[in-house]
């Protein structure tokens, strides 16, 4: 089963920070390529029905770029501080006020909802990330916002395990890969070579 490294993250603000990753060894941003932007797009739900057509890098990219940057800050802040910084409150804040949102009465699972969207593809996944980030934060302690333990990988993660001792980005990517590699050292050593 292939993973999707779209979604690793457990919150879309997260998925968000991770489209910088690691290729090659070097870090590179995944969407520098249009295809995924949509790509990451549709895994994130974030792409409705009505849009038949790929977005043109010109009209999203640049919002994914600032997003991303504000999500990339908090991780940084939540990660050093435990908590965000006066400066990247600031900027949330900012890019909230920002924001044009429309309101809607929906019926989900045979129970009434009001439904918030950002209007616009740029709005919607501009309140989408946001609104992750912000219920993120108020439903787990700093400590549940991780970086990957496999030392080639700068993937994060919210770790919503019961447990709270989740340490890779996937089992699949970076746990296996780890005990394998953990595994053939002590071998090795056992043998002594």
């Amino acid at each position: 089963m292939e993973q999707n490294k779209f979604t690793l993250g457990g919150a879309l603000w997260i998925n968000l920070a991770n489209t910088i990753m690691m290729q090659d060894g070097k870090k590179a941003d995944v969407l520098k390529e249009p295809a995924n932007i949509r790509r990451w797009l549709e895994e994130n739900g974030l792409l409705n029905g009505e849009i038949d057509e790929a977005p043109t890098p010109d009209s999203i990219e640049h919002e994914l770029a600032l997003l991303r940057e504000i999500c990339t800050d908090t991780i940084s802040d939540i990660v050093t501080e435990g908590r965000l910084s006066d400066q990247t409150f600031s900027r949330l804040a900012k890019k909230s006020s920002e924001l044009v949102v429309d309101v809607c009465i929906d019926i989900r699972e045979d129970r009434l909802a009001l439904i918030h969207e950002g209007r616009g593809l740029a709005g919607r996944v501009g309140y989408a990330v946001l609104n992750s980030l912000v219920e993120t934060i108020g439903k787990f302690p700093p400590e549940r916002i991780r970086k990957c333990e496999h030392e080639a990988c700068i993937i994060h993660f919210v770790d919503s395990s019961k447990s709270g001792k989740r340490r890779w980005c996937s089992m699949d990517l970076c746990g296996n890969r780890q005990k394998a590699a953990e595994f053939y050292a002590r071998r090795k050593e056992r043998l002594g070579r």
